[in-house]
């Protein structure tokens, strides 16, 4: 008998992030449809960890860049010296 692969299916991929495994299999094609599959399943805590996982956090080498605009640094404009 021959193994499905389901590696790209959202449905398995759900239902492996569930028992708290697949996070490899996550991945900006089905990211979206995943937070979906958490919101209609009303599980709120996979929902904010993929929406997490989707924010702009990336360098300019990993992808689109951050949205922020860059501080010179912790505090550093509210502090006296």
């Amino acid at each position: 008998m021959k193994a499905q692969d389901n590696s790209t299916d959202p449905q398995h991929i759900y239902r492996q992030l569930k028992l708290g495994l697949g996070h490899e299999l996550v991945n900006d094609d089905n990211v979206f449809q995943l937070i979906a599959l958490a919101q209609q399943d009303g599980h709120q805590l996979l929902e904010t960890e993929l929406r997490e996982w989707q924010a702009p956090c990336s360098d300019s080498n990993d992808g689109p860049r951050p949205t922020m605009v860059p501080t010179r640094g912790f505090n550093k404009d509210n502090v006296k010296h």
